[in-house]
This record gives C-alpha cells, sequence and structure tokens, in this order.
C-alpha cells in the first residue's frame, strides 16, 4: 500500500514537472501586455511577423487554414471585405496557413492568386494553432483583444458565420468616424 502511494506521488510530481513552462505555447498571463499578440511567425516572403495592436482598442482575428481546405478558403474570401471596411477601426486579420511539408509550397502561389489584403503567416509546426485550438480542427479563426486576451473563436465554416462575426466585431471595435 506504500509503494502504491509513493509511486502515485512520483506520478503526480512528474505530471506537475512537465507542465507548462517558459516555452510552452499556451497563453501566459499577461501575455500581450506590450500591446499585440505574444507569436512571431513568418510570412510567406519569409520574415518574421510579429502582430502589433496600434492602440488598444485594436482587435485581432487569426484565421488558420490551408491550401487543401475548401472551407478554409470561402472563409478567407469572406473575411477579406470584413477586413477591407472595418481596419480603420483597429481590426487586424491575419491568415495562419497550418500547409505542412507535403502542400507548404503552394501557399505563395495561392496567395498571390487570391489577393488576400491581410498579412499570411505560415505555422507550419503547428505551434499556433494548437495554442489557441488544441483540437488543431479547421477552419478556426479566434478573435483577441489589443493585449492578446480571447474574446471569442470559432470552428468550421457554415452560411451565417461570417455575419455572425461581423456583427460581433462591430460590437467590439470602436465606431467609424
Amino acid at each position: 500500500m506504500l509503494r502504491r502511494r509513493s509511486l502515485l506521488h512520483l506520478a503526480t510530481l512528474l505530471v506537475l514537472a512537465c507542465g507548462p513552462s517558459g516555452g510552452s505555447t499556451g497563453p501566459a498571463d499577461g501575455a500581450g501586455d506590450a500591446g499585440g499578440l505574444d507569436i512571431s511567425l513568418p510570412n510567406v516572403d519569409g520574415e518574421l511577423v510579429t502582430p502589433t495592436a496600434e492602440s488598444d482598442q485594436d482587435v485581432f482575428v487569426l484565421a488558420f487554414w490551408a491550401t487543401w481546405c475548401q472551407p478554409c478558403q470561402q472563409e478567407l474570401t469572406k473575411m477579406s471585405g470584413m477586413y477591407a471596411t472595418r481596419k480603420e477601426r483597429g481590426l487586424q486579420i491575419f491568415a495562419v496557413s497550418i500547409d505542412g511539408p507535403d502542400t507548404a509550397a503552394q501557399v505563395p502561389t495561392w496567395v498571390e492568386r487570391e489577393g488576400y489584403p491581410f498579412p499570411v503567416l505560415l505555422d507550419r509546426e503547428t505551434q499556433v494553432l494548437t495554442r489557441y485550438n488544441p483540437r488543431g480542427d479547421i477552419p478556426y479563426y479566434v478573435v483577441l483583444d489589443a493585449r492578446g486576451r480571447v474574446l471569442k473563436d470559432h470552428q468550421g465554416y457554415m452560411s451565417g458565420d461570417m455575419e455572425e462575426l461581423e456583427a460581433y466585431l462591430d460590437s467590439v471595435l470602436p465606431s467609424g468616424s
């Protein structure tokens, strides 16, 4: 009985020791306190991008997608229009590709053809996707405030989803002047 209890305590200590640390991909307390998100990813040109808030009223949308995901493509097309009409109010959209080794080379061509007006970032190791959506389902978007706190998230794409997102964004973004 004592041996079993000792093993249980040892197992508990191991689980605690292997939990989140400074290098974890999970949101940290105070993440983004400097004004922005606590992430950096390369864009399609290979330049490292760190989303940064320009004001404390900025709102970020991270839209996770892949070239092989048809619903993702529909979602990004809708987000393009949404971005165009709200970027002056502080909306920042980042399309985060999770394409792996088999399809990652298609991303720059895809982005050029589609002409997305917002930055496209590459999350080849899916670390950022896992941080916000451990299940890894796409399409998936997460809405964050200027400090990086999650305000809303959504998995999947159906008719009406983007209208719901637009209404939500209009409720959290400052009014247009």
